[in-house]
């Protein structure tokens, strides 16, 4: 095999800081759209957010408000309809990664039509590649979690079979990431909890990612895929995101009605980890979480971040140096043990330390899984090939099981 010998960074323009979100028009304007469709949830509304839009526009826009907290592909493809009979020529998403990912997929099948089974990948879709480029999109993420605002994959719940699958495709990037904190300091506690282990898990798989060299060369630039693996500026971005969730998570849980530093810092971190798994990719916590998602109505969040600790001590032979400083990163102390694989497992355990201190959902016992349910699980795992394409481990239904086993109980 020859290696790759290639990386290419991509991200779409951002704008961070307190209070961007009123340069809204100033934005809308750049980008050349003259009638923004809304896309976001009854929650916002509720909370004023065509109002506020009015007040920074000057006028009102269409909006769709049917985001569901995991979308369904029936919700995205009746947003979808929504769209398409407005005369809209861009779309604002303002919300968590599900609001971001909906108006995705709805950008997506407005633009070019049929559904979302087209799209997404066999066993489950047709595996239609996204033909083209579709309508600008501003993204406003209102979590810190999922990264959405700057990636190139939207997920979406196929009830049919319980699972959560995932449409990927440059051409889904939005045009500009907006993020202001202020949006983030009325997301309750448990919320924050469980986005800011998504942001965190993004970051350490990235980060353990297969390097970008350890793939085959394609014959064709246009074969290479979106996630290549780890490299220097993935890494770089990785590891800032896992300092800052280690800095300011708990205070986030905790004091984040006011705390807008804290607020801040979550928000910065999320972004820098969807910068780095927007382009090295992410791994096994994924893969494995996706038939949990589905078959115990767990959020994304919730899922990966109680895998996360076990991932890593499954991978650390892959690259025990790396599992020792995401512990290091998160603390912001030496490792105090001796041995590689010590460091490795005294990191999962600062993961777990973190978990417990935020009142995270401590394990897959707490959402109803049982031993019985492991083995067609972690079948389902492995048909998640783009997720694990760049898990820095092979993964079998063993290591699967391992994993979901290990995760049983956190803390």
């Amino acid at each position: 095999m020859i290696g790759d010998t290639i990386w290419e960074f991509r991200s779409p323009r951002s704008k961070f800081g307190v209070g961007a979100f009123n340069e809204l028009k100033f934005e809308i304007e750049r980008i050349g759209c003259k009638k923004p469709f809304l896309i976001t949830t009854k929650g916002w509304i509720k909370r004023g957010l065509l109002d506020r839009i009015r007040e920074i526009l000057g006028f009102d826009i269409p909006y769709w408000d049917g985001v569901e907290p995991e979308p369904s592909a029936e919700s995205v493809e009746e947003g979808a309809k929504a769209f398409s009979q407005s005369d809209a020529d861009c779309i604002l998403a303002v919300g968590g990664g599900s609001a971001l990912d909906t108006a995705k997929i709805v950008n997506l099948l407005a633009t070019y039509g049929g559904t979302v089974r087209d799209y997404v990948a066999p066993p489950y879709g047709n595996g239609k590649p996204v033909p083209g480029p579709v309508k600008p999109m501003i993204a406003v993420p209102t979590t810190a979690g999922t990264g959405s605002e700057v990636t190139s994959v939207a997920v979406v719940t196929l009830k049919a079979e319980n699972v959560k699958v995932g449409i990927s495709s440059d051409y889904l990037r939005p045009t500009l990431a907006l993020l202001d904190p202020e949006l983030t300091l009325s997301v309750p506690p448990k919320i924050t909890a469980d986005t800011g282990m998504d942001a965190l898990t993004h970051a350490v798989e990235s980060y353990i990612a297969k390097p970008y060299w350890a793939r085959e060369k394609p014959d064709d630039p246009s074969k290479r895929p979106v996630y290549v693996g780890s490299y220097p500026v993935t890494e770089a971005l990785a590891e800032k995101a896992i300092e800052l969730i280690g800095k300011y998570l708990r205070r986030a849980v905790y004091w984040g009605q006011t705390d807008i530093e804290a607020r801040s810092g979550m928000l910065l971190a999320s972004y820098l980890a969807g910068l780095s798994f927007g382009n090295s990719g992410v791994g096994l916590a994924h893969a494995a979480s996706y038939p949990l998602g589905g078959r115990f109505k767990v959020s994304h969040g919730e899922a990966v971040g109680i895998l996360l600790p076990a991932v890593l001590e499954y991978n650390a032979p892959a690259n025990y140096q790396k599992a020792k400083r995401v512990g290091e990163l998160l603390t912001g102390t030496n490792c105090p043990e001796r041995t590689p694989e010590d460091c490795a497992k005294w990191a999962a355990d600062e993961i777990r330390k973190l978990q417990k201190d935020i009142k995270f959902t401590p394990g897959l016992e707490a959402v109803g899984v049982v031993e019985e349910d492991l083995i067609e699980m972690a079948e389902e795992t492995l048909k998640q090939k783009r997720l694990l394409a760049t898990n820095p481990r092979p993964v079998d239904v063993e290591g699967v099981i391992w994993v979901y086993k290990r995760a049983m109980r956190n803390y």
